[in-house]
């Protein structure tokens, strides 16, 4: 089936407004980013995941209608309270505070701490890249992920994203999770019936493929090593820049009724204060051309720019509607109905 762009925010609407009773600037907020991510093609953390966050704020984990709270600022820094927040909404404050910010200084930067899921991690340096300046976007939360050569969780999937903006065009934008995601895995394992390999280890610290093995696991870093250095790095910029618990000082979300102390970085930097606007975007123009015309390996697939693929779809889903599975839509309406929601 094809889903409309306004029934999934209706949808949205139904989970945040009328069963969380979260106000509507915040709801609005968290919805967008969601059915951002489906129309970019990143179903993983579209509407979907709903009820998760139903789930969380019955267990007190996130509280729909906090507002979060300036702890400290500088004419170049900010440091977010979230008071668990919906994450998508204090994100946005702390990226919003950063475009401010490197605008009048040339850099700018915020952090949130007791933050909660906050969804693709792309949207927010696609807003910096939209206002016209680069943007740069980090996130934490509990450890489930096995540094490299471990054999339990250390951190979070902890992960990165940076866009830079284009003169009337789509930002180049990219997005990693330095952790293999536990969303993709159990999709991966819903289809395939068994998990990805190299992705996760079981209890014991012993890699597996066996999906019954997954509750009680431990996700991988993405490329080993590399995933692990930038993971440590999204935790230096993110629970140490905002004083708050890292690693495995953050209870596992099955173990705690409390805050699970999300954290957030996100710094903006502004083309207009180094060469000037016009010259970083005729640079970033040349490059993307470049790519555009680079002679690819296979001739069926053409070399793309970070983002490009994902615009292409937005484009598309945008006119035609997000795919979804009848199993998954049906999924879908089953858990939201054992929450009371009421479907558009």
């Amino acid at each position: 089936m094809l889903l409309d762009a306004e029934r999934a925010r209706q949808l949205c609407h139904a989970v945040f407004v009328e069963s969380l009773d979260t106000p509507l600037h915040i709801a609005e907020v968290a919805g967008e980013a969601l059915v951002d991510a489906n129309l970019r093609g990143i179903d993983s953390h579209g509407i979907g995941i709903l009820p998760y966050y139903l789930g969380r704020a019955s267990a007190g984990q996130i509280v729909p209608k906090a507002e979060p709270l300036f702890v400290h600022e500088t004419p170049a820094t900010a440091i977010f309270d979230a008071q668990q927040a919906i994450g998508h909404y204090s994100s946005t404050l702390a990226m919003d505070a950063a475009i401010q910010r490197a605008r009048e200084m040339g850099l700018g930067a915020a952090v949130v701490r007791n933050s909660t899921h906050n969804g693709a991690i792309s949207h927010y340096t696609i807003r910096a890249a939209r206002a016209g300046v680069i943007g740069v976007a980090a996130t934490a939360c509990a450890p489930y992920v096995a540094p490299h050569g471990g054999t339990r969780g250390l951190h979070g999937t902890n992960p990165i994203s940076w866009a830079f903006p284009r003169h009337n065009a789509d930002p180049v934008v990219f997005d990693l999770s330095t952790g293999h995601s536990a969303v993709k895995v159990r999709e991966y394992a819903d289809r395939e019936g068994a998990l990805p390999p190299g992705q996760v280890l079981d209890v014991n610290g012993d890699p597996t493929t066996d999906a019954k093995k997954l509750p009680d696991g431990w996700l991988l870093p993405v490329a080993g090593h590399i995933g692990y250095g930038l993971g440590l790095l999204v935790d230096g910029l993110t629970a140490c820049l905002s004083d708050s618990p890292v690693g495995r000082q953050i209870p596992l979300l099955h173990e705690t009724s409390g805050p699970y102390h999300g954290s957030f970085f996100a710094l903006a930097i502004s083309p207009h204060m180094f060469a000037g606007t016009s010259a970083f975007e005729d640079r970033i123009s040349s490059l993307v051309a470049q790519i555009e015309s680079h002679p690819p390996q296979d001739t069926e697939e053409p070399v793309r720019w970070p983002g490009q693929r994902g615009w292409e779809m937005h484009r598309q889903r945008l006119a035609t509607g997000i795919p979804v599975t009848e199993w998954r839509w049906q999924t879908l309406v089953k858990e939201l109905s054992a929450y009371d929601v009421t479907i558009p």
